[in-house]
């Protein structure tokens, strides 16, 4: 059976790329698709102290969103709650939530359904029930909490669309 966190399976890496409201209380968020095999820049191991670190580095490959690489623009028409938390800082959802997916996530149980529950008054009555939306990316984890599946519009970077990161796959 399809789904639609489907269409994330075969990515490797995911970076947000933007988030904005198109309309009051739409909300519309980008992702791309980033591979790694890039070249770490010179001047970033020139600049690495830490030894150990500049040799794990030298043998590694930057993580970037390439020519060929998918442009994932997903749009709700409404939402109960979304949230945006540094990558560096979320803790991952138990193992007792009940989910969909690897990068891009539905949850049908979460951490981030219960606070919903506790913060809002929104409920299966009104709006209806709701689901758990989440991005996991490299630089930001998004979740989205909404009665609308998200519409997903899907293209890919040109030549010419090239956006570096920050990130590197070391081996």
């Amino acid at each position: 059976m399809s789904h639609l966190t489907d269409i994330f399976a075969d990515c490797k890496y995911l970076y947000l790329d933007r988030l904005f409201e198109p309309a009051e209380n739409q909300l519309t968020v980008r992702i791309l698709e980033a591979t790694d095999g890039g070249q770490i820049p010179e001047a970033l191991l020139n600049s690495e102290p830490f030894k150990p670190l500049k040799t794990a580095l030298a043998g590694g490959s930057a993580i970037e969103h390439r020519p060929g690489c998918r442009v994932f623009e997903l749009t709700w028409r409404s939402y109960v709650g979304y949230s945006v938390l540094n990558e560096s800082f979320a803790l991952p959802e138990p193992e007792t939530s009940t989910r969909v997916g690897h990068l891009f996530v539905e949850y049908m149980s979460s951490m981030y359904l219960d606070y919903l529950k506790r913060a809002s008054w929104a409920c299966a009555d009104y709006p209806g029930p709701y689901r758990h939306w989440a991005a996991l990316c490299l630089n930001h984890i998004v979740d989205i909490a909404s009665v609308d599946e998200p519409v997903i519009g899907v293209s890919t970077a040109s030549a010419n669309e090239s956006i570096k990161h920050g990130s590197f796959a070391v081996p």
